[in-house]
């Protein structure tokens, strides 16, 4: 049995051959999320900058306590109270105020009734209720790491802390080469034999959506058509990645294996996947690497699950691997399999465990049965066919 590459050692060589994206830009925190960060941010000042209070109460010297305490005025968030506090007073104070010099605890507005004085009952501790300054960072600690992929999350701590721009990792520029004669990349009646491009949009989209910059280009199926666009790519110095589609297997128009290995350094032809295995990975220079996909759409997105996303978010320096599940087939799958193989399908949840329903339509064309599928279920090359019940690994797709 020919034994080919697994996606994990495909993605080895391309690292050991590249570097990830090295260009910082600086942007607003209003154009940052999704974006990788490119070096660690730090607290500016210690934060909170002052106590304060944590809830809606009156703010005392626990000292003073239990007693009677007359209420001067009140102090609200933003403002601050404008003498120390004397002995038997109790400024009202509201949820975030500052707390008033000379206090120390700050009782519930719940424990005290309202007036101009209130009478406190029992002894209160120092420090109640109140925020201290620095409670979550101090100046200089770290408040998102380098690498970070920025969340809302992310963005609420930097803008609370006044940062208003971030260095990130430049965007990953990718150029998508769509081949084939019979893809039709344009509008209106097909043409007798011609089909639309769906590998160009889609792969674009998905992209996009991870943040990509995307330009993609329809190329015609003849060898010279293929290596000037591949010429070109290596020569513009303008992407991070090339993505091509179709052209990649065996057959008498399947150009770029070839031409990869004549003009270029492929790294390796044909991946430990089904569908998807006419996969081929290249470097068209030093920092340049192209990833050949599948014409058929459904091998080429689920070679784009297993191997492509995985690249290009490194390249990204992202970091989201996928989210793994294992669970037991719901039905026997009849086939035997060479490759491992990847099959669509439903991860139900059946008491403690999960049930992998597989889709219909496992065509390496379809692109419907990933549409209705929560994720890939994995069967390991060399195996028969597989009964009911059988306890497998799979991984939910990463759907926008």
């Amino acid at each position: 049995m020919t034994t080919y590459l697994n996606p994990e050692d495909a993605q080895r060589l391309f690292e050991s051959h590249l570097t990830p994206i090295d260009r910082v830009e600086r942007v607003p925190l209003a154009k940052a999320l999704g974006r990788v960060l490119a070096e660690d941010m730090r607290a500016p000042v210690d934060w909170p900058p002052f106590a304060r209070a944590a809830m809606d109460g009156f703010a005392f010297r626990s000292q003073d306590c239990p007693g009677t305490l007359h209420v001067p005025g009140t102090v609200h968030a933003g403002q601050l109270w404008p003498k120390p506090i004397h002995a038997g007073e109790a400024v009202r104070i509201m949820t975030g105020a500052p707390i008033p010099q000379g206090a120390d605890t700050v009782l519930e507005q719940e424990a005290v009734l309202d007036g101009e004085d209130i009478f406190v009952s029992q002894p209160i501790k120092p420090g109640r209720n109140i925020m201290v300054s620095g409670h979550e960072y101090h100046a200089g600690d770290r408040v998102v790491r380098a690498g970070t992929w920025l969340t809302p999350l992310a963005l609420g701590q930097l803008a609370a802390l006044g940062i208003q721009e971030v260095p990130v990792v430049d965007t990953l520029r990718v150029l998508i080469l769509v081949t084939g004669d019979e893809i039709q990349s344009q509008p209106g009646a097909l043409a007798p034999g011609r089909v639309y491009d769906a590998n160009g949009p889609l792969l674009s989209a998905l992209l996009t959506s991870e943040g990509a910059r995307v330009t993609l280009r329809h190329v015609k199926d003849q060898p010279k058509r293929i290596l000037s666009a591949l010429q070109q790519a290596a020569r513009a110095n303008r992407w991070d990645l090339v993505i091509t589609t179709g052209g990649v297997s065996v057959g008498r128009r399947d150009y770029l294996p070839a031409l990869l290995e004549q003009h270029f350094t492929r790294l390796f032809w044909r991946l430990n996947l089904h569908p998807g295995k006419a996969t081929a990975g290249a470097l068209l220079g030093p920092q340049l690497p192209l990833l050949a996909l599948s014409g058929n759409p459904g091998a080429a997105l689920t070679a784009w699950y297993v191997a492509g996303r995985r690249l290009a978010l490194w390249l990204a320096r992202k970091n989201d691997p996928p989210r793994r599940i294992t669970g037991r087939l719901q039905s026997a799958y009849p086939k035997s399999t060479r490759e491992t193989r990847y099959l669509k399908a439903k991860f139900l949840a059946q008491g403690q465990e999960w049930v992998f329903s597989l889709v219909e339509n496992q065509s390496s064309d379809a692109l419907r049965s990933f549409a209705e599928a929560d994720g890939l279920v994995l069967i390991p090359s060399g195996s028969g066919p597989v009964e009911a019940g059988t306890e497998l690994q799979g991984f939910w797709l990463p759907h926008p």
